[in-house]
């Protein structure tokens, strides 16, 4: 067995949109663009995505999003976020290059990739859980009972050495994405498992670490528009590399595309820095995003 680490990139937070315009006020296609240029100049031996992939769910979306990452050539997972419809995913998504898969075993490293968007779905007697109608906009990160279930199983189950656990909503205490129910249900995975290493999650569009349950908890900035919620100012487009190291170690960095097109730290605008802070309803942001874009 090699004594090489495999050589990971997380991208998150695609927001890949066929609307005019793009994701909210941003060109997305820029972005991603600029940051998978930057990423291929060393090409990993993996990228995982996690989450909101699209912006809107669309099945045109998916086809571009697919045919974008497909053409990295390096194998791509990718697991559900908020803004992601699970069915057009699962339909248009996927190809060659490009999968949506639970767990992949590479050595001594397990990886498992959950959805943790609990808050927008709903369980239906006929098909399982499916989506809610507003699921983009129960954006509260949460494990059903049937993956928390799963989850253990493979903890449980697995000869690993080793375990990643991938998501979109980050546990551990990340400005108003604090989800103590959420974080109580990492904290049970972590304390039941002797393999589970770190856990690596997007959605707060923002790349810093926290703890949970004694664990790392890795968040990877947008390709699109992130956030330093410390300065409440707009940060470029990023991306966080990692090396898995067949003793149990990682190493990880967060990379900001950080040239003359986004090196501008443009304050948040107040009522989305209202509603980062917790004082302003995501109703009231989108009223906004609506008279400016």
């Amino acid at each position: 067995m090699s004594d090489a680490p495999l050589r990971v990139v997380q991208l998150s937070d695609l927001h890949i949109s066929s609307s005019p315009g793009g994701y909210e006020w941003s060109d997305t296609s820029q972005s991603f663009e600029a940051v998978t240029e930057h990423v291929m100049r060393t090409p990993p031996d993996m990228i995982v995505v996690t989450g909101d992939i699209t912006d809107g769910g669309r099945p045109d979306e998916y086809e571009l999003a697919g045919t974008a990452l497909a053409g990295l050539h390096v194998p791509v997972y990718c697991l559900p976020g908020n803004h992601d419809s699970i069915d057009s995913l699962y339909a248009h998504l996927p190809r060659p290059g490009v999968v949506v898969q639970a767990t992949m075993r590479v050595g001594a490293w397990l990886f498992l990739f959950a959805d943790s968007n609990a808050g927008g779905m709903a369980f239906d007697a006929q098909q399982g859980w499916v989506d809610t109608a507003d699921r983009s906009r129960k954006a509260n990160g949460g494990l059903t009972d049937h993956e928390f279930s799963w989850l253990e199983r493979q903890l449980s189950a697995s000869s690993a050495e080793h375990t990643m656990l991938w998501l979109h909503h980050p546990p551990g205490s990340v400005t108003y994405f604090e989800q103590p129910a959420y974080d109580e249900q990492i904290c049970r995975l972590v304390e039941g498992s002797e393999s589970l290493r770190a856990v690596a999650a997007g959605h707060a569009h923002t790349g810093v670490t926290t703890d949970i349950g004694g664990i790392p908890s890795h968040l990877c900035p947008s390709t699109g528009l992130s956030i330093d919620f410390e300065a409440m100012t707009l940060m470029p487009p990023g991306y966080r590399t990692y090396s898995f190291w067949p003793d149990g170690r990682i190493d990880t960095s967060v990379v900001w595309i950080d040239d003359a097109r986004w090196n501008q730290r443009h304050r948040l605008p107040s009522v989305l820095a209202q509603h980062v802070a917790g004082r302003a309803a995501f109703d009231e942001v989108r009223t906004w995003l609506d008279s400016v874009v």
